[in-house]
């Protein structure tokens, strides 16, 4: 896998590879955002830092995955999995993989812990029940 990285994605890949789940942070409002870009999308602004999050939450919305339609070759072999929008506990909403047993049983409202997972030379932020 080839995730591609660019000045205004570094931090968060790195972080990644460390286990750490950085975003974003407006200076001027004072919000957290994901996905990393170069200015907030509530306020405009463009003093931004980067924050260590929990990486906890509670699952907001989420879907079944039965088919592989394009993307990566290698996630055809992974079907079916679990898509998930986490809301993290610091505010803002994550896209991502929900990890581990039991995810047909998921539930809107589950609580959910970052789980970074390696996949062909990438760590991405995936996530795991935590109930």
């Amino acid at each position: 896998m080839n995730v591609p990285h660019s000045s205004t994605t570094a931090v968060f890949w790195d972080a990644c590879k460390a286990g750490q789940l950085k975003l974003q942070h407006c200076q001027d409002c004072d919000k957290p955002f994901y996905y990393p870009r170069t200015a907030c999308p509530s306020c405009g602004g463009t003093r931004l830092e980067w924050r260590q999050m929990k990486g906890t939450g509670t699952i907001y919305s989420f879907s079944h995955v039965h088919l592989a339609l394009g993307g990566y070759k290698s996630w055809e072999a992974e079907v079916p999995f679990t898509l998930v929008q986490i809301q993290l506990d610091e505010g803002p909403r994550m896209l991502s993989r929900l990890v581990g047993k039991a995810e047909e049983s998921v539930k809107i409202g589950d609580r959910v812990t970052v789980a970074f997972t390696e996949r062909e030379g990438e760590t991405l932020p995936y996530f795991r029940r935590t109930g």
